[in-house]
């Protein structure tokens, strides 16, 4: 239960990088990795007021040659009074399907309740407002991401090798993926394709830093529709995110 909650908020974290640039062409064009260094990104909104995410996460892991899967659904949610900013306001109740995200102390909602799991069937919005944010209501209609190549990858991964992540036709429904190798000593890198890439390159010298033992890996594919809501762009992001833990890094 630990790990996925790890993994769950993790990929609650990668939205940050989804609507920090939103241009279709530019999510053909892969993003350098983030050096561990910099640590967790936080959200920022380059031409829009706020994002809503809707956040699938597969967690698997192998142990006595059976191999478990373990699926969460979460939802996260940021609003701001001003595009650009990564300071967040208050926007009154945020539901999906009707049940209510949490809100943080810095004005981001998150899903958090596992003793009463979202269903993604569907995805109906609800925001309530305030003063800065309007009132949303929206039901999106996309399908959900998915990725198929949880057999293909890898169980270990050498430092002085590097590691191809193979992606292709396992990967659907997505306009860009991420995916990210981290080792348990709080060193991960994260890069990004185009949702039809064929497959991620880790270089030896991107691994360099990463300490040998345990580690995982983690593909999310994602897309996101863009809506004007009195005159504000909110952004409307759906992704999934598969994770295999105890891999071995040598």
């Amino acid at each position: 239960m630990k790990n996925i909650f790890k993994t769950t908020l993790f990929a609650g974290a990668l939205v940050s990088l989804i609507i920090s640039g939103c241009s279709k062409t530019e999510e053909l064009i892969p993003e350098d990795p983030i050096p561990a260094s910099q640590g967790a990104p936080t959200i920022t909104i380059s031409d829009g007021y706020g994002a809503l995410a809707a956040v699938r996460s597969v967690s698997y892991t192998t142990v006595a040659g059976i191999t478990i899967p373990l699926e969460v659904n979460t939802a996260v949610a940021a609003f701001t009074t001003a595009t650009g900013s990564s300071t967040l306001v208050d926007a009154g109740t945020v539901t999906l399907n009707a049940k209510g995200l949490t809100k943080s102390s810095n004005n981001a909602y998150v899903y958090q309740n596992l003793l009463d799991p979202l269903s993604f069937s569907t995805l109906s919005w609800n925001v309530t407002g305030s003063s800065s944010v309007p009132a949303i209501s929206y039901t999106d209609d996309r399908q959900i991401p998915d990725y198929s190549g949880f057999s293909a990858l890898p169980t270990t991964i050498s430092r002085s090798a590097g590691v191809t992540i193979s992606l292709g036709s396992a990967v659907s429904n997505a306009d860009s993926v991420y995916v990210t190798v981290s080792d348990y000593n709080n060193h991960y890198l994260l890069k990004r394709v185009a949702g039809n890439a064929a497959e991620c390159v880790f270089s030896a010298s991107d691994l360099s830093g990463f300490t040998a033992g345990d580690g995982m890996v983690q593909v999310c594919p994602w897309n996101y529709k863009s809506e004007d809501i009195n005159s504000k762009k909110f952004y409307f992001i759906i992704e999934s995110a598969f994770t295999k833990q105890g891999i071995t890094i040598n």
